[in-house]
């Protein structure tokens, strides 16, 4: 029910809501899918350097929509961090071709005990082994400035989570997301800042009324929101 309120404290829709409580309740009945499938890369990073396992609960996920897409999609990560997310799509769909873009600085309040230097090593070592993984070390501004003429299949959000950069972040990727690509936000449903409205789920709501009905709702998780773009 907490979940509930912050969403409607968010502002989001009545039909983000209603995906919400029809997911938990799918979940239940292929909890076992996702079980298997976070188990499955808790053993795979065993041999990778992550010191923070953010993205093994999201591998099914992933995983469920990325499959149904084209052999050699284009892929977009905003925040890559230790390339946890990144080296799981390479491994699965090796033809696939993968954009890390982060700055590896950590700038925010709850990364203070992360030492960046050590961070971006590991993403290094992590993906040293895939030559589908294109590393790009800028801030996600000049990265969309500089490549307006790339499209992609899908792109994952999980950069600066403030409210500012987040809306940020998702008008500039839908406006390099191809037509029925997918849009996934990370931490959607999160609150770390006192003050909600600097929430990535505020700024979320807000992209979304932008841009009204060119969108269809696929799932909403506990921490994620997979969206497609519409023709």
């Amino acid at each position: 029910m907490k979940k509930i309120i912050f969403l409607l404290i968010n502002k989001a829709t009545l039909s983000i809501i209603f995906h919400f409580i029809i997911w938990k309740f799918i979940n239940l009945i292929i909890k076992h899918k996702i079980k298997g499938f976070k188990r499955d890369h808790q053993f795979f990073i065993k041999k990778k350097k992550i010191s923070t396992d953010y993205f093994s609960m999201n591998a099914y996920n992933f995983y469920n929509y990325l499959n149904k897409l084209k052999s050699n999609f284009e892929y977009l990560e905003i925040g890559s961090f230790e390339g946890n997310s990144a080296i799981f799509i390479a491994e699965k769909f090796k033809d696939s071709k993968i954009y890390c873009v982060d700055t590896w600085i950590g700038h925010e309040q709850y990364y203070e005990d992360k030492n960046f230097n050590e961070i971006e090593k590991n993403f290094d070592f992590n993906i040293k082994n895939y030559p589908n993984i294109k590393k790009i070390k800028l801030k996600s501004d000049t990265f969309f400035c500089e490549n307006k003429n790339l499209e992609f299949d899908v792109i994952y959000i999980d950069g600066d989570h403030h409210h500012d950069q987040v809306l940020l972040d998702c008008q500039n990727a839908w406006t390099l997301l191809k037509k029925n690509g997918i849009l996934i936000c990370d931490d959607y449903i999160w609150s770390y800042f006192d003050d909600i409205k600097k929430n990535p789920c505020y700024a979320i709501n807000t992209f979304l009324k932008e841009i009204k009905n060119d969108y269809k709702i696929l799932q909403v998780s506990k921490s994620q929101i997979f969206l497609r773009k519409l023709d």
